[in-house]
């Protein structure tokens, strides 16, 4: 090894090819004379070339402002002056590499570190020039990566760039490291540009290609099938666990000094299962396509998106969706104002095969939250069970729609202002409303709704059905024709209900909410033969006979006040009830109260028992409730009589399990004597009266019948024969143990006389 040191900074080795010649075997040797006056002529030819060219580069230096560019002039005269040195010296044809040690170069935005370059295969034709560098710090914003252990070997070196056609490098972040690769990269006064191919990470392939001109740069990224279980470490995000998958994508981004200006993403999973460490998020073998283009504009963004799932699963909290069989996409384009957290989505368009359709535009602000300031909206479904299930569903659990469902077409156009509902249009075809509860349920509905929070709104809406259900009650084929608009909701002509054999008439009926209060409720209508029957049956009472009709003058709810206007008849068992001075306060609170006044005139006796097992009686019974006060639907006070009108002519007949169960309310003997006598014999006898009343306070019941006896009150008179009287002994009985009574004689065979 022969070494000529110019300077501090630069070095020249010669390696000898096939001989290794020392100083010793040349030192009696005419070669070795020749060879070293041929050098010492070189090194003076030499420092003659360098002073001419440390003038000349002055020159050129001046003009080209070369040290703002951060190289000396004295380093880019000794780079050319020895390169001139080792063309001068006529012995290539004993030397097999020359290498050049240039040490660091820097400029304002760039550095190189350990630059050398090596002229090597010099006894061949062509010679290889090759150029090694230890590290390539790069400007913003690609200064967070770092390119290491540079080789290229084929390149070009001018005063002011370097240009690298082909070499390998490896890639350090603060976040990663990369195996070697293949790159080129150019180095300017005001350009920079690197390409990146075969980059192999995360189990994918990476290309990357950057450029800076200037103020203005760009960035392309391509990867190819990286495991979605590695990416996790690339990226170092805690709460995110990938389980399989692919992930594939092209990256386009550009700006200009630390302002990001563009960028376009085309982005692929295959088969990706992840899941959100909080539950709320996760994928499995989810394939799904989006693009999204943003240009930053006026301190915003103007952006573009386009997505289809197109198999496997997804899971935002609290909707599941499935993909495959049924098609899912979504586009939207609109502007984010970074400044003011807002974004504005001039049109969006979301598709879920048959389910449902929504489109329109709005504006959505993320201050305190996510809050839709404003929103025009289009949603068509032609299946409603489907959108039921998976987008209803959902948030129904847990509350008081749980377990409600739909089916049917829907049309709808809506408006929302200030995260609240303004407008609706809708139109439903074929609905069906399903309640696994039972509260409710819809057969056959059609019909258009129309609602705003204008009160101007004059628009009517109109909605048919062919079965309605509340409870166990069945309201047939019928039409309404309402006008809903801001909180409130009125029915705009008179309209018959089939119900159970008979009808409800609604001759008026509205609804008004208030503000921090319950709503205002109005209604006036009657009922026309509903079978008691039919009634009782679907209440689950025991069954009853007869119809019920009657007319309800008006019905008035406010101020958690519920008002009969007039009296309510009910025409019942061939007989009349009259309700009067109905009222009741607190009805959705937990002390509810309820006031009301009864006639009773004529109801036919046998029709009323004739169900029961109680007994049987035929006659009339007349009577009366007064001052009825109920707290939560218990009785706390009321003065009531039922008995036989004293001109009730008609047949008057008891049987024996009728008086049985009559003496036993008022611990009456009767019983003793029907077991102990010739009575037993008898199903039925004749009475003149049946009476008896109750005055109920402190939860006691203060028991009277037909007439004072010495030994108590008289609840049956005979009359005719066989003839029996029941007299009770016990004036008075505690409200419960009363009830108790009467439930056990009207749902058992047992008596117990007391």
């Amino acid at each position: 090894m022969i070494s000529c040191f110019f300077s501090s900074s630069l070095s020249l080795s010669i390696l000898a090819g096939r001989h290794f010649y020392s100083y010793r075997y040349y030192r009696r040797t005419l070669p070795l004379i020749c060879m070293l006056l041929q050098a010492w002529l070189a090194a003076f030819i030499f420092r003659i070339i360098e002073i001419f060219m440390s003038k000349l580069l002055d020159y050129i230096a001046a003009c080209f402002q070369v040290e703002q560019r951060g190289l000396k002039p004295e380093l880019i005269i000794r780079i050319v002056t020895n390169l001139i040195f080792i063309l001068i010296i006529p012995i290539a044809n004993a030397l097999d590499t020359v290498s050049l040690n240039a040490g660091a170069l820097n400029s304002k935005n760039w550095k190189l570190e350990g630059v050398t370059i090596a002229l090597t295969d010099l006894t061949q034709n062509p010679q290889k020039l090759a150029l090694t560098i230890n590290q390539l710090s790069l400007p913003k914003p690609f200064n967070d990566l770092k390119l290491v252990n540079i080789r290229c070997t084929s390149f070009t070196w001018r005063n002011k760039e370097l240009l690298c056609k082909q070499g390998r490098a490896e890639i350090h972040s603060k976040r990663w490291q990369s195996p070697s690769f293949n790159f080129s990269f150019f180095v300017s006064e005001n350009h920079t540009s690197f390409k990146l191919t075969g980059l192999q990470q995360a189990g994918g392939i990476f290309d990357a290609d950057g450029d800076e001109r200037g103020n203005e740069w760009r960035l392309q990224i391509n990867a190819k099938a990286v495991d979605g279980r590695l990416i996790r470490k690339l990226v170092q995000i805690k709460s995110f666990e990938p389980k399989a998958g692919k992930i594939s994508f092209k990256l386009n981004v550009s700006g200009s000094h630390a302002l990001l200006k563009k960028f376009s993403l085309n982005a692929g999973l295959d088969g990706l299962t992840v899941q959100i460490k909080d539950g709320r998020f996760a994928t499995e073998a989810l394939t799904l396509k989006t693009r999204l283009d943003a240009q930053n504009h006026n301190n915003g963004w103007q952006w573009l998106n386009h997505s289809s799932l197109i198999d496997g699963a997804l899971y935002v909290e609290p909707l599941y969706l499935e993909a495959g069989k049924q098609s899912i996409s979504w586009e939207a384009q609109g502007d984010w104002d970074e400044s003011n957290k807002r974004i504005e989505i001039k049109s969006a368009n979301y598709n879920h095969s048959l389910a449902a359709n929504l489109s329109g535009h709005g504006i959505v602000s993320f201050k305190d939250g996510v809050k839709i300031e404003k929103a025009d909206l289009s949603l068509r479904s032609d299946d409603l069970q489907l959108l039921s299930s998976v987008y209803l569903k959902p948030f129904f659990e847990q509350t008081a729609w749980e377990g409600i469902s739909l089916a049917g077409n829907l049309q709808a156009d809506f408006s929302i202002v200030q995260h609240s509902l303004t407008a609706l249009a809708a139109a439903v075809n074929n609905l069906e409303i399903k309640d696994t509860a039972g509260r409710a349920g819809v057969r056959g509905g059609v019909g258009t709704i129309n609602w705003s929070v204008d009160e101007a709104l004059d628009k009517p809406s109109d909605l048919s059905w062919q079965q309605l259900n509340i409870g166990n009650l069945p309201i047939g084929p019928a039409r309404l024709l309402f006008l809903s608009r801001a909180n409130s909701f009125k029915v705009l002509e008179k309209t018959t209900l089939p119900f159970l054999g008979g009808a409800i008439a609604i001759n008026q009926l509205s609804w008004q909410a208030k503000k921090q209060q319950d709503p205002e409720i109005y209604f006036e209508g009657g009922l026309s033969n509903v079978s008691l029957e039919q009634l009782s049956r679907a209440l689950n009472w025991t069954p009853l006979s007869g119809t019920i009709s009657g007319t309800i003058p008006g019905v008035d709810y406010r101020n958690k006040t519920l008002r009969l206007e007039g009296e309510l008849i009910i025409k019942v068992f061939d007989g009349e009830v009259k309700i009067s001075n109905l009222a009741a306060s607190g009805l959705f609170t937990d002390v509810s109260r309820f006031y009301s006044d009864m006639e009773i005139d004529n109801l036919d006796l046998e029709q009323l028992t004739s169900k029961f097992k109680f007994g049987s009686i035929t006659g009339k019974l007349s009577g009366f409730v007064r001052e009825l006060t109920m707290e939560n639907w218990h009785p706390v006070t009321f003065f009531a009589w039922l008995g036989t009108p004293d001109d009730d002519d008609s047949t008057h007949r008891i049987s024996q399990k009728a008086v049985k169960s009559i003496a036993s309310i008022g611990g009456g003997g009767a019983a003793d004597i029907l077991s102990r006598s010739f009575l037993s014999l008898f199903e039925t006898f004749g009475y003149d009266k049946i009476g008896l009343g109750c005055y109920l306070h402190d939860g006691v019941c203060q028991l009277m019948g037909v007439e004072a006896t010495a030994s108590g009150y008289a609840i049956i008179t005979g009359g005719g024969l066989p003839r029996i009287d029941v007299i009770g002994y016990n004036p008075q009985v505690d409200w419960d143990v009363l009830m108790e009574r009467l439930s056990r004689i009207t749902t058992s065979d047992e008596i117990i006389i007391e």
